[in-house]
């Protein structure tokens, strides 16, 4: 029998990357590794991944049960969950919508204006020769 720092020694290595739990999990849809892992009680690890994603590692003892559960029917799985399922494949995320080009038209010509009012005060300000008001003249 192992001792419980030989069997900790062994747990600490034994981590799955995300991409190793897909390739383990191929009924579960990527996108919902970390809710699955999750309702079936995967132990994460709180280190960085080693693929330096940002994604946790899942204990692989952990993951084999659960993939046996799943084959059995009998892990928390919602139905959109599975690749397989229809709502899976009937499931559409939303596209974030196109961004609209600027327009240098007529409704922004007000704002235009005065954008150009602020640069042209500035350049004015940096260029005058009095430079009345500035820092250096009230230090003296």
């Amino acid at each position: 029998m192992r001792s419980a720092d030989e069997q900790d020694l062994e747990d600490e290595e034994d981590w799955l990357t995300k991409a190793e739990v897909r390739e383990i999990w191929l009924q579960i849809r990527p996108s919902s590794i970390r809710a699955v892992a999750r309702a079936n009680s995967v132990r994460t690890s709180a280190a960085p991944s080693p693929d330096l994603t940002r994604e946790p590692t899942y204990h692989a003892a952990d993951i084999r049960h659960v993939a046996a559960r799943i084959a059995r029917g009998e892990a928390t799985v919602a139905p959109w969950q599975h690749t397989d399922s229809d709502a899976a494949i009937e499931d559409t995320t939303p596209s974030q919508p196109a961004r609209q080009p600027v327009r240098w038209g007529s409704e922004n010509v007000s704002g235009l204006i005065l954008l150009a009012i602020v640069v042209v005060l500035i350049l004015w300000g940096l260029t005058s020769p009095d430079n009345h008001g500035t820092v250096t003249d009230f230090v003296r």
